[in-house]
């Protein structure tokens, strides 16, 4: 019985590993999810990525619809899965249009018969600009919608190819804020922004949509552009998992990836912007089951998932030690019965360290585990203890340990 506890508790210690499906090669989403595999691989992580290159959103979302991955970025105006929902917010852009003064386009109704820029890829981008202009009974026809690689901006703003400029880029990023000032620079004066300001309407129609604001500042100057905070529609890039995958593996994830943010912050400056979505049951966007559990607080602990195995476990061992001492006499017996209570006491320290209210009290608790844990050993090197009864207290007090640091971060956010 106790090798096949051991042997179930090593198949459920071993790292998992999750195919993700991003793309294209050198896109910001795909340079994210390259960070977290490496940081994931490089913090020993309990859950793996393997990366599935594809040409954008919509073949990632196709991959995970078809089953031949198990997690996909993706820009959410662009693409969403059937068959998986939101684990964690990537990026979340705020478009907007950027023109001069000299062009008198003060408001999008005045983009009619103008010539406006717009990134070509993907190819998204069109499409979110025309829904745009169909809020304000802009017809497509009605505007020169020039469309362009990243690099022939600046030219066709020189070559007064375009009059105005529709933005997707993360605000407050390295892209964004070079392009402006780059912008700024060929019109030869600060760029007029004009936001998309009907958002609530927009996202009314399309659930992908959001509203969302650019600060005041946001994007840099001084004195500050904008000059005020501006309403405008917000974009989302999302993580999502396949429904099919276990709440607690997702749930499991949605920590790792979250806790990322400190160790890639000076490598990958944007994932900082990782955020975790809404889970009220108006969201616009279902999120994972998993993902919302660990969001709310109410993912399953290691013990709770795996408790009835421990206490199987446990009780093998106490049974085969019991049975081990009466063969060789009384005393062994008393000394084996002592040797193993440990657990019942590691196992009430657990419940206490749960509902614990006071840090100086958890702190106590905790050294009371250690001090269980010097005994132990004790009774190892004494011989009271074999290497399985060994094996179960290092699983209990593992539990303990992260059931104080669990309880730790709750006591210090309230």
């Amino acid at each position: 019985m106790s090798g096949l506890v051991a042997t179930v508790f090593y198949y459920i210690s071993q790292p998992r590993t999750l195919r993700l499906a991003v793309g294209p090669l050198g896109s910001e989403d795909a340079r994210m999810a390259a960070a977290f595999v490496q940081g994931l691989n490089r913090d020993k992580a309990s859950i793996r990525l393997r990366l599935i290159l594809t040409e954008g959103s919509e073949e990632s979302a196709k991959k995970i619809d078809a089953g031949q991955a198990d997690l996909a970025m993706l820009r959410a105006d662009i693409a969403m899965p059937a068959t998986a929902d939101t684990v964690l917010i990537t990026r979340r852009t705020f478009p907007f249009f950027i023109t001069t003064k000299e062009s008198t386009i003060g408001r999008i109704a005045d983009l009619r018969g103008r010539k406006v820029g717009v990134i070509r890829y993907p190819a998204g981008n069109l499409a979110l600009l025309k829904r745009v202009l169909a809020q304000y009974e802009v017809r497509p026809e009605e505007v020169d919608i020039v469309s362009l690689a990243p690099d022939e901006v600046i030219p066709a703003v020189r070559e007064q190819r375009i009059e105005a400029f529709f933005s997707i880029n993360a605000v407050g990023s390295h892209t964004n804020n070079e392009g402006l000032r780059r912008l700024r620079t060929a019109w030869g004066e600060d760029p007029v922004l004009i936001p998309v300001r009907e958002a609530d309407a927009l996202s009314a129609h399309y659930r992908a949509i959001e509203t969302g604001e650019i600060v005041r500042g946001a994007l840099g100057g001084d004195p500050p552009r904008p000059a005020e905070s501006l309403q405008t529609i917000s974009i989302t890039s999302r993580l999502v998992a396949a429904q099919s995958l276990d709440d607690n593996l997702v749930g499991d994830l949605t920590k790792e990836i979250l806790g990322l943010r400190l160790t890639l912050a000076a490598e990958l400056p944007a994932v900082q912007a990782l955020e975790t979505p809404s889970t009220d049951k108006d969201a616009p966007l279902p999120v994972h089951s998993g993902a919302a559990a660990y969001i709310d607080g109410e993912q399953e602990t290691f013990f709770d998932r795996y408790g009835d195995w421990f206490y199987i476990g446990a009780m093998a061992l106490s049974a085969v030690g019991t049975g081990g001492a009466a063969l060789l006499s009384r005393e062994s017996a008393n000394r084996r019965r002592r040797a193993m209570s440990g657990l019942d006491e590691l196992l009430e320290l657990l419940t206490a360290i749960r509902t614990c209210e006071d840090e100086a009290e958890l702190a106590r608790l905790g050294r009371e585990a250690d001090l269980i844990l010097t005994r132990v050993l004790s009774d190892y090197a004494k011989g009271d203890l074999d290497t399985a009864a060994l094996a179960a207290y290092r699983l209990a007090i593992d539990q303990v340990g992260r059931a104080v640091a669990e309880r730790q971060r709750e006591l210090a956010e309230d």
